[in-house]
């Protein structure tokens, strides 16, 4: 077994801002702008700046791709793109956390002046880059006075009932959390996805497959009005497996495995991969000759990958603070992820669970945890915290952002929002943890007691990443989507009859989910799984302004659900190739 090895640890920004001299000249100019801007940036009659934030983030974005051996994509760029935040009014009514679609009254959405992810040049001296800086501000001050006069005239005629700040100020700090970033050996990992790649040549039912690697380090430099400072490095590495066919009855049909870690050398070896590959192609085929099912509702085991997934779709979101924003037409209701918001010291699980957000923690059992982190976005160190304890809800992950329950952060800036990082889920009580034998034998008690002649046992579950991305894309859109945050597509589902005796069947959806499943969760296993994954945002990129997607861990034992509604796929699917793949004739 060899494996991926070979990264030499050199920085792979050879280039002017990113050694020491350069980084300081960087910060340097960004102080300077700052102090000119809070001094004379202001349209007369209007509000100043009292708050700004510059961050120069400095991405390498490394991909390649291969399809049945041959390469299909290999690609590297190197992009500097600098953010600036501006504050006007006072921490209690600012500009932000109001919602508008139209942004045109001083034109400050044109490309030519943007200040979100503005593309600036790799090669800047200190003037080039206060000219940038200074263009920026000016975009996005005109922005902040026009937002503010909309807020401003929208609560005018209204009696505000919640008055919560709309910022919070915080001491100044200097971090330097850097280190030396792993080159990308763009040949090795050409060769590594072409040689997995190969293992679908061997299965012809499989209508499409592609194996992919992303590897993205970066660094961050970033400055604040308050003198918060920092520069911090940050690496994500993704390893994907995606394959897709369809049945005879035309369902589509699809599997998928995943490694996640920051660095490259973290991913599983390489013959460990090929497995992987030839193992998701095997059960998509078991697939295609096996039953669908009915609609059902009963008791459910989700095992592994599955049960990290139900935990991360269905309760990891809602353990985040969100702020529904204020509108032309009063606050805007938003109900994507916020059944939390006001339950702080309510039971929100069985009373034999506790969760613990544990972002420091870079291994679990050996693996590497995707979702660790040292440092916020606004240059806070978290720390472990008990989310729930014995069932009741005892915080939120917050930002600077305060909500009614929670006023201060807690250092979960990620994505310019609050997000979750390195969850873990952990049993209180030794008697709800169970073997698979011991879970499979309550899952039959509670079938005799229902008069149910089988449940179901769920092992592999989708990842919305992948369906938003790889699987979208690899089946034109064809994938049916779980409609709502209340259903989740399944991919390994079996039939689990009272003598334990399995089936496997096919296109199925879990229905009915919500948060609320976990209050009546029956049991769990006694192994905890490691699941790394990319996460959705919490709050939309929409509103935010960040990232769709963030690198998450959750540490998760088996769960055994009193009751679940699995359902079919249902619809009109596109008929399947009238021909055999030519795979099929080799």
């Amino acid at each position: 077994m060899k494996k991926i090895s070979g990264l030499v640890l050199l920085f792979v920004f050879a280039t002017s801002l990113t050694n020491a001299q350069n980084i300081e000249q960087v910060r340097r100019a960004m102080r300077d702008e700052i102090k000119r801007s809070l001094q004379e940036l202001q349209v007369a009659s209007l509000q100043k700046p009292y708050y700004i934030e510059y961050t120069l983030t400095i991405r390498q974005s490394n991909n390649v791709k291969a399809t049945l051996g041959s390469l299909v994509e290999s690609s590297s760029a190197l992009v500097p793109r600098l953010t600036v935040g501006i504050r006007v009014g006072k921490p209690e009514f600012d500009n932000t956390n109001f919602f508008d679609v139209s942004l045109s009254f001083f034109g400050s959405s044109d490309d030519e002046e943007n200040f979100k992810n503005r593309r600036v040049p790799m090669e800047l001296d200190y003037n080039a880059f206060r000219r940038e800086l200074w263009l920026a501000s000016d975009a996005c001050y005109k922005q902040a006075v026009e937002l503010y006069a909309k807020k401003e005239s929208s609560v005018k005629n209204r009696s505000r009932l919640d008055t919560t700040y709309d910022f919070t100020l915080l001491p100044p700090v200097t971090e330097i959390d850097t280190f030396a970033i792993p080159a990308w050996d763009k040949k090795r990992f050409e060769e590594l996805v072409m040689l997995t790649s190969l293992a679908f040549t061997k299965h012809p039912n499989i209508n499409a497959s592609s194996v992919s690697m992303e590897y993205l380090p970066e660094t961050v430099i970033y400055v604040n009005s308050e003198g918060r400072e920092y520069v911090k490095t940050e690496l994500q590495t993704g390893f994907e497996i995606v394959c897709s066919t369809q049945a005879a009855d035309g369902m589509p049909l699809a599997q998928m495995y995943s490694a996640y870690a920051k660095h490259p050398n973290d991913l599983p070896w390489r013959d460990s991969l090929a497995r992987a590959a030839d193992m998701i192609a095997t059960k998509l085929e078991q697939c295609l000759t096996s039953n669908t099912v009915e609609p059902y509702s009963g008791p459910v085991l989700f095992e592994g990958q599955a049960a990290a997934e139900v935990f991360a779709q269905m309760f990891a979101p809602y353990v985040a603070t969100q702020r529904a924003p204020l509108t032309d037409r009063g606050i805007q209701d938003n109900d994507r992820y916020t059944a939390f918001q006001n339950k702080v010291g309510a039971r929100v699980m069985a009373e034999f669970c506790s969760v613990y957000s544990i972002p420091k923690e870079t291994t679990f059992n050996k693996t590497p945890l995707f979702g660790s982190f040292t440092l916020d976005d606004d240059g806070i160190r978290p720390e472990k915290l008990t989310l729930v304890d014995k069932g009741y809800l005892k915080t939120l992950l917050s930002s600077r952002i305060p909500t009614r329950r929670i006023k201060q952060s807690n250092g979960r800036q990620r994505g310019c929002a609050a997000m979750f990082d390195v969850l873990q889920f952990v049993c209180n009580d030794k008697k709800k943890e169970a073997d698979h034998k011991e879970l499979i034998k309550r899952m039959a008690k509670i079938l005799k007691d229902r008069d149910l002649q089988f449940g179901y046992i769920v092992r592999k579950a989708l990842n919305q990443n992948i369906l938003y991305t790889t699987l979208f894309s690899q089946t034109s859109g064809d994938f049916p989507y779980s409609l709502g945050e209340s259903t989740m597509n399944l991919l390994e589902v079996y039939k689990v009859f009272p003598d334990g005796r399995e089936e496997l069947v096919r296109g199925t959806q879990a229905a009915g989910m919500a948060p609320s499943m976990f209050k009546d969760l029956l049991a769990v296993g006694k192994t905890p799984y490691a699941y790394n994954f990319l996460a959705p945002a919490v709050t939309s990129p929409y509103i935010s302004g960040g990232s769709q997607y963030l690198a998450a861990s959750v540490i998760v034992p088996d769960l055994l659900f009193e009751d679940v509604e699995i359902r079919p796929l249902e619809g009109d699917f596109p008929k399947p190739p009238i021909m055999n793949s030519p795979m099929s004739t080799k």
